[in-house]
């Protein structure tokens, strides 16, 4: 497979990393996960959007012609040379401060990792047993709705997950409040009304949460932000999570939840039909 590394195109066996790198040493960056499918860059604005507010964020400084149209159609280039210009492609961004100094460092510019491998196409499926991981909980911090390259919180509810023969586990904020799902965020349907976490807990600001937070009232759905304590979700009628790969129902988490009511999964569906609307218009 090809890679782009700093506007170079590379064999990936041909890519090096220094020792003293920072993503290597400190985690000092920021990635985004992006899908490529019927020859899109899905939700191009939104990622592009995440990913500068979070360089910002982190005092990076983009390198020449970093812009939102240059970038794109590097992807585009980067997915034909690939040959998956007609197949589905999980695309990877990576972005991090140039090597030099230990904590404190002593240069801004920025390197970007652009990668791609072939993908699932966007689905809606089901995972049968979810479980709550309180070991290592989330806060919210100036950059913890971005995806940093520092993911130690995943890593180790992933950990448990497999640990646990877990489909999926539910992580929580230092209050005990509902966060997110390992890879996506959470949302659940009570009472005509949608849930989702705040960002105040931590969680990631999903882009097909944004989707989801914008379309709701366009179909008559109320949505709330919020923070939930897990029991919440005994009295949902149906609980789901969200990312760029696809959409999965939660079955069961912990033994407390495992039916979709009629009426929440009717209201849920209409939201999700919105979303696909938008992608195959």
């Amino acid at each position: 497979m090809f890679l782009v590394y700093n506007s170079d195109v590379l064999y990936e066996n041909d890519f090096r990393l220094s020792i003293h790198d920072r993503a290597f040493q400190y985690g000092d960056g920021l990635f985004e996960t992006i899908r490529y499918e019927q020859r899109t860059v899905w939700f191009w604005p939104d990622h592009f959007a995440r990913l500068t507010a979070g360089m910002a964020g982190l005092g990076l400084q983009a390198p020449d012609n970093f812009t939102a149209d240059a970038v794109y159609q590097c992807i585009t280039e980067l997915v034909s040379v690939n040959s998956l210009t007609d197949q589905a492609a999980r695309i990877k961004i990576q972005v991090w401060r140039q090597a030099g100094g230990l904590y404190t460092p002593i240069t801004s510019k920025a390197n970007v990792l652009i990668t791609v491998r072939s993908s699932l196409p966007f689905s809606v499926t089901d995972k049968a047993q979810i479980g709550i991981y309180d070991t290592f909980r989330l806060s919210s911090s100036p950059v913890s709705a971005f995806k940093t390259l520092s993911a130690l919180p995943y890593v180790l509810a992933g950990v448990y997950r497999s640990k646990n023969s877990l489909d999926d586990v539910i992580l929580l904020d230092t209050s005990g409040f509902l966060a997110e799902c390992l890879a996506s965020n959470l949302f659940w349907y009570t009472n005509q009304t949608l849930f989702t976490p705040s960002l105040q807990t931590g969680c990631i600001n999903g882009i097909i949460r944004r989707q989801l937070l914008r379309f709701a009232p366009e179909l008559g759905i109320s949505l709330t932000e919020g923070l939930y304590l897990p029991d919440v979700l005994t009295q949902a009628d149906v609980v789901f999570c969200t990312n760029v790969m696809g959409i999965q129902w939660l079955r069961n988490i912990n033994g407390l939840h495992n039916s979709l009511h009629l009426q929440g999964f009717a209201s849920a569906e209409s939201l999700l039909n919105a979303l696909f609307a938008q992608l195959h218009s």
